[in-house]
């Protein structure tokens, strides 16, 4: 009988475990992966992720197209005055006042290194009419040369 109440009494002072917190320990962590794969899977992360690379990338790429849009808003506003088209005029095709002399820059020759010879060209000034103008025009005859 003392070995009973040994028995008895060492049992009484071990503290019991209950079973239910063990279930439920093991139930939250299946819950907390459970919810982690969930949020994974349904929540397109790495789809938003991208996306925000993207608008970055696209923000960047508009920044430089106003840049350029301001740069070619401001030469088409320069175009407008008379003094720059006078200077492409000039720059660009070679064109002379009346009684300016233009200078044509002539290539160099290949085969011995010389430049050829240069001409003056004198602007003559145009003293035919309007309508003298017109009628060469329509003839052809303002596309005709001296030479």
């Amino acid at each position: 009988m003392t070995d009973t109440l040994e028995r008895n009494s060492v049992q009484r002072k071990r503290p019991r475990r209950r079973r239910g917190s063990r279930w439920a320990t093991m139930l939250f962590i299946v819950l907390l992966i459970s919810l982690g794969l969930v949020a994974t899977g349904v929540l397109p992360i790495q789809q938003y992720l991208e996306r925000e690379t993207q608008v970055n990338e696209a923000q960047a790429h508009l920044d430089t197209l106003v840049a350029r849009n301001d740069s070619l808003e401001a030469d088409a506003t320069a175009l407008l005055s008379d003094q720059e088209i006078e200077r492409i005029a000039r720059e660009q095709y070679g064109y002379v006042r009346p009684g300016e002399i233009g200078y044509v820059v002539a290539p160099i020759d290949e085969a011995d290194g010389a430049a050829l010879p240069v001409q003056p060209v004198a602007a003559e000034p145009d003293d035919r009419g309007l309508l003298q103008k017109v009628w060469d025009f329509i003839t052809g005859q303002d596309l005709t040369t001296d030479e």
